[in-house]
């Protein structure tokens, strides 16, 4: 009796906040390597459609030209849907829009307004 009234109560019980880690590359030659660890925003019920938010970290893996930095911090939002994600990417001033598949093999390219379409690529650490 008590397997099968704990059975019946287990899916109410409140489900840990999970944290997604993403690394990748951004840029026209790849030239930032991107990380991200990504705070599930609200458990949801669907295994599927799932929202996470947080901090991510571009590291410049070529020399810098003058006036350049070589790491920037930003945020990154991101939805994910099984392996399809749809992202906001806001790094100083630049604020990106992206859909695509998080897979190192998969190109996706952010739209960031006037600095034009910016090859990435993103995939589960």
């Amino acid at each position: 009796m008590r397997a099968h009234l704990l059975l019946v109560l287990l899916p109410m019980l409140p489900t840990a906040a999970t944290a997604l880690e993403l690394t990748g590359r951004y840029g026209y030659a790849g030239e930032w390597a991107l990380t991200a660890t990504l705070a599930e925003a609200e458990p949801s019920a669907s295994k599927r459609k799932r929202d996470f938010a947080g901090p991510v970290k571009l590291k410049h893996l070529a020399l810098c030209g003058p006036g350049e930095v070589a790491e920037k911090t930003g945020t990154l939002n991101l939805r994910r849907d099984g392996r399809r994600y749809a992202a906001m990417l806001a790094i100083g001033e630049e604020n990106c829009a992206v859909t695509g598949t998080l897979t190192e093999d998969g190109v996706a390219f952010a739209d960031c307004g006037k600095a034009g379409k910016i090859p990435l690529r993103l995939w589960l650490k």
